[in-house]
């Protein structure tokens, strides 16, 4: 965790340096720099107009600025957000990725489990049973639960019925990566209602990882399209 916050730390301190700072040659002399400030400058965009900024690193860009362990790029279309985040703890099966500014995703076996600090968070959203699902690679039925503030901020728990559905093979794009993968299609809806809450989309590579996703992350965030990049 040191590591992790000792290149967070970097990432703000480089994003913050002037040409003043860099002893005359400036960024066109220093490529290492130049790096981290774009990846600064993308790893948490927050957009001013209809479209959302995009994530601007690449592979290079990320190695030349030594971030070696996995990145996570998270879109949120409804607020305008996308970002990168680096992985930050791995409480035992989940991992907690964290963005420069502090925000967090917090993810098991590529499974979207709560989000903080992007506004109306997702609470929680239970991810073992389609965790199995998914290892079982075929048609499933089974509920998760989800967890969510009610106008008093209080915990509301409620039940949510799934289905899965494998929907072939597809190969996907990580940030110049292809991958061969198994897409998935998920299915969610609440005992009271006829119209699901949400439609999940998962891209499986053949090791189980998911490496694209589209989640639904609540009621007010809505979808967030996920990529694990692996450098």
């Amino acid at each position: 965790m040191k590591k992790q916050l000792a290149l967070l730390a970097f990432l703000v301190l480089a994003s913050c340096a002037t040409v003043g700072d860099l002893g005359g040659g400036g960024t066109a002399d220093n490529p290492a720099l130049s790096a981290v400030r774009q990846i600064s400058s993308g790893l948490f965009n927050r957009g001013r107009g209809a479209t959302p900024p995009q994530f601007t690193a690449t592979r290079a860009s990320l190695r030349e600025a030594g971030i070696t362990r996995p990145v996570l790029v998270a879109r949120l279309d409804a607020v305008g957000i996308s970002v990168g985040l680096l992985e930050f703890q791995t409480p035992r099966d989940a991992i907690v990725w964290r963005s420069l500014d502090g925000n967090t995703i917090t993810t098991a076996g590529g499974l979207l489990r709560n989000t903080r600090g992007f506004g109306p968070d997702l609470h929680s959203l239970e991810t073992a049973p389609l965790q199995r699902a998914l290892s079982e690679g075929g048609p499933a039925e089974y509920s998760r639960l989800f967890r969510g503030l009610d106008g008093l901020d209080q915990i509301e728990t409620r039940r949510l019925y799934c289905r899965l559905q494998p929907e072939g093979r597809e190969t996907v794009d990580v940030l110049g990566r292809a991958y061969d993968t198994q897409r998935y299609r998920e299915i969610c809806r609440a005992q009271d209602r006829d119209e699901p809450i949400f439609e999940n989309t998962y891209w499986q590579g053949r090791g189980g990882t998911i490496w694209q996703s589209r989640q639904w992350a609540g009621p007010d965030l809505g979808y967030i399209d996920l990529e694990r990049v692996n450098n």
